[in-house]
């Protein structure tokens, strides 16, 4: 519950510290502000699954290897 209200409370004192300071302008502040994490939230999304992905070929290179060096050591 304390970390909740901390949060609430460091995200109105940003808003507060980077808005307008007319109340008429924050819609479009706000509607600015959403639009600018909305777009930061789609680019770390689309690069953690691209991390994956590279993770995931690395990690079928790294056991393709493996079990190409236990076959060569049988024959």
């Amino acid at each position: 519950m304390k970390m909740r209200t901390l949060a609430l409370l460091g995200g109105l004192g940003w808003a507060y510290s980077k808005g307008p300071r007319d109340p008429q302008e924050w819609p479009g502040f706000l509607a600015e502000q959403y639009a600018v994490v909305r777009g930061q939230i789609d680019e770390s999304i689309a690069a953690g699954k691209r991390a994956s992905v590279r993770r995931g070929h690395q990690i079928d290179r790294e056991i393709g290897e493996v079990l190409s060096r236990t076959v060569n050591r049988q024959q």
